[in-house]
């Protein structure tokens, strides 16, 4: 916020200095046709001064929308990486499906496991999910 203050005031300060310089030259050239004229100077700042406030206020929000834009870009995964998730999750879920295949092959039904898995996975939709969270909890994945 700061750096847009800065900038804020670098480009204020420039402006106010063109402004000026602008003003002189006007003066200038009103005083070589008139000899004074006090009313064209107020009404000339007041008239710079509103432009100015609305020039600086537009660059401000344009920069805070700026920022704004990049920092949900940053935080938006890149396009390979919006692709590169869900297929990394879907052959992670492939693989656990697979090892807990493998795992309710080997397991024995008439076992105390075997009979202590049936009741565990009785809640679950299917006892492959269940072989997944099992396995999960007991740190059997690779």
């Amino acid at each position: 916020m700061e750096s847009i203050d800065r900038l804020l005031g670098e480009l204020k300060a420039e402006y106010q200095a063109s402004q000026k310089i602008a003003e002189l030259k006007s003066q200038a050239s009103v005083q070589a046709q008139t000899p004074s004229n006090p009313t064209f100077k107020t009404s000339d700042i007041n008239l710079s001064a509103s432009p100015l406030d609305k020039d600086l206020a537009q660059i401000k929000a344009e920069y805070e929308a700026q920022n704004k834009a990049q920092e949900v870009a940053l935080q938006e995964p890149q396009p390979a990486e919006k692709v590169a998730g869900p297929q990394l999750e879907v052959q992670t879920h492939r693989q656990k499906v697979r090892q807990a295949q493998v795992w309710l092959k080997k397991l024995d039904k008439n076992s105390d496991e075997g009979y202590w898995f049936d009741q565990f996975a009785f809640k679950y939709s299917s006892r492959i999910d269940a072989a997944i969270d099992y396995l999960q909890a007991v740190n059997e994945f690779d």
